[in-house]
């Protein structure tokens, strides 16, 4: 969530900036473009960004407008166009701060969407780890987003940053049955993060378990429900429901 909110913020951070650069052509696109950014909800911001797009095609802000729609769709559980307009992100060349977030969003997303009998899950899965690797190259390259962050704080962002994509990597890596793997990128992921999440401890506890190692992964499912757990499509608690497996 800290990391969604900075992404959004960074949005903001950026517009500004590019407003001082690049005037808007018309009052009516300026309009559009703060419709995007003052929607009171993340729906409202994603169809104001939809809309902004399919109007101002031109727009030198259609790149942005773009990543607002992606954050949006992404809080929304809306993994199509998440992608589609994620990919849109990609196209526009955006800057460096914008192509990691991007990136990051997709590498996250991508392999958790992906099924075991996906015909296309081996692509899937090599764009998701390649997108990983090309922001784990950008992360340490980065300016802070937001310029009165504290030097501690922006290094545990960009730290936060690079767990994301170790948590993608491991992910990827368990879809591919690759159990030693995804057990190194996913406790890499738990390291880099001063609260655990419980997703990646339920990841972790799964690679564990696919190894025999049943003790540890009860500790991990224990310590993911104690976090607040993975909830299946019934409500229940998967992190309690496969530690009762073990």
């Amino acid at each position: 969530m800290k990391q969604m909110l900075m992404l959004v913020s960074l949005a903001a951070v950026l517009a500004t900036g590019m407003s001082a650069q690049s005037p808007f052509k018309s009052p009516e696109e300026q309009e559009a473009f703060m419709n995007v950014q003052n929607a009171a909800s993340v729906q409202d911001r994603a169809s104001a960004a939809v809309k902004f797009i399919a109007d101002h095609s031109d727009s030198d802000y259609v790149g942005l407008a773009s990543y607002m729609a992606m954050l949006s769709f992404q809080q929304l559980n809306d993994f199509e166009n998440m992608v589609l307009y994620g990919d849109m992100v990609l196209e526009s060349s955006p800057v460096p701060s914008v192509l990691t977030g991007t990136l990051i969003s997709l590498a996250v997303a991508i392999p958790n969407r992906t099924r075991e009998f996906d015909l296309d899950k081996e692509e899937k899965l090599a764009k998701a780890e390649d997108f990983a690797k090309r922001a784990m190259a950008l992360i340490p390259t980065l300016s802070k987003m937001d310029p009165s962050m504290t030097d501690d704080a922006w290094l545990q962002t960009k730290m936060d940053f690079m767990a994301q994509c170790h948590e993608a990597i491991g992910t990827v890596q368990l879809k591919r049955e690759n159990y030693e793997q995804a057990e190194a990128s996913l406790r890499r992921a738990l390291d880099m993060t001063p609260v655990p999440v419980a997703f990646t401890m339920y990841n972790l506890g799964i690679a564990l378990s696919e190894q025999n190692k049943k003790e540890e992964a009860g500790t991990l499912f224990d310590r993911c429900s104690e976090a607040g757990g993975v909830q299946a499509g019934d409500g229940s608690d998967l992190c309690a429901t496969l530690k009762g497996e073990l």
